[in-house]
């Protein structure tokens, strides 16, 4: 049977509690003394707007040519990825393996094929990425963005 008229443990709407973003991987809250709304990272001149600052990207291309030796092309980001992709730009018929944080070999994960394009938007990859062609002479473009560190 619920007793009525008890007074209510719960706090009112008017003083929320605020999680912390450790767990979360979430920006800390803005000090609003120290932030000015023209840097843009305000809303309402109190809450980060999480969904425009890290809504875009801002890329970094590159390309190299490939042998049978594997080599590390990619070192892990001090901040966190936001874009990563890779093409096979190879027009000798050569496939090229990629791993991420160990030595690319015949048997990684990752084999393009010439042409083939790979593109990481969603959950992309942290770590080291390490490249290695089936043939010498083999082409591979690719493109990274990261969030500040």
């Amino acid at each position: 049977m619920a007793v009525l008229n008890q007074p209510s443990d719960l706090v009112p709407w008017g003083s929320p509690t605020f999680i912390s973003p450790a767990p979360h991987n979430l920006p800390k809250r803005t000090d609003t003394s120290t932030t000015s709304q023209s840097a843009g990272l305000l809303v309402d001149g109190s809450t980060v707007n999480i969904r425009e600052n890290y809504r875009y990207a801002s890329l970094v291309t590159a390309g190299l040519t490939l042998t049978t030796t594997a080599i590390k092309f990619l070192d892990q980001p001090i901040g966190k990825r936001n874009f990563l992709s890779f093409r096979n730009a190879s027009t000798g018929g050569q496939i090229i393996y990629i791993d991420f944080n160990s030595q690319a070999t015949a048997n990684s994960w990752l084999a393009l094929a010439a042409g083939t394009l790979i593109l990481f938007d969603t959950v992309v990859p942290q770590d080291d990425l390490y490249a290695i062609s089936s043939a010498a002479g083999g082409q591979l473009a690719y493109a990274y963005s990261t969030f500040p560190g």
